[in-house]
C-alpha cells in the first residue's frame, strides 16, 4: 500500500484537527511548507499526492518500510499563506520529535521556538540530490525506532 494511502487511513482513525497521519501523542511531527497547489488542495493534506515530489517521497517511505503509524504531517503555511500556530499544535500533539522539511518550515520552527531536526525539502532533494540517499529516511528510521508501536483500531 502506498504510504499516503495509509496516512489517509490513519487520519480517519485518529481524527486530527488538521494535517494527516497518526495523530497520537508522542509521535513524530513532520512539518512541510505548503500544498503545491493550494487552490486544488482544500484539505491541506501534506504529501498525499501521487504526483511530483510527494509520489517520490512516498515511494521512498514505502521501500524503507517507514511506519506511518508513528508519523503525523502538517504544513507550516495554510492554503491562504497564513502561518500555522506551531506552538499550539505541538502542545496538542506533544510529539516525541519534530522534523522540518525545507527552509520555510525550518525558519518558522526557529521563529516559534520549536525544537526540531532540519531536513531538506523532498522537492529539493529529488531535483538536485536524487543520486544520493535522502537523509530523511535514516532520520525517520532512527527516531521511529525510539517510539513504541501501538495498535490502532477503528
Amino acid at each position: 500500500m502506498e504510504s499516503y494511502l495509509r496516512r489517509l487511513q490513519l487520519t480517519e482513525i485518529t481524527d486530527p484537527p488538521f494535517g494527516v497521519g497518526a495523530f497520537i501523542i508522542g509521535n513524530i511531527l513532520i512539518i512541510g511548507e505548503q500544498a503545491s497547489g493550494p487552490e486544488t488542495a482544500p484539505n491541506q493534506k501534506p504529501f498525499c499526492s501521487d504526483k511530483g515530489c510527494s509520489k517520490w517521497l512516498n515511494r521512498l517511505l514505502a521501500d524503507e518500510k517507514i511506519q506511518e503509524e508513528k508519523l503525523f504531517w502538517i504544513n507550516v503555511l495554510n492554503n491562504d499563506g497564513s502561518i500555522v500556530d506551531l506552538k499550539s499544535f505541538v502542545g496538542l500533539l506533544r510529539p516525541a520529535f519534530v522534523i522540518s522539511l525545507g527552509n520555510v518550515a525550518h525558519q518558522e520552527c526557529k521563529q516559534q521556538v520549536i525544537e526540531h531536526y532540519f531536513e531538506y525539502h523532498p522537492q529539493y532533494w529529488k531535483r538536485f540530490k536524487s543520486n544520493h540517499r535522502y537523509h530523511l529516511l535514516d532520520l525517520l528510521s532512527e527516531l521511529s525506532a525510539r517510539i513504541p508501536t501501538r495498535k490502532l483500531y477503528k
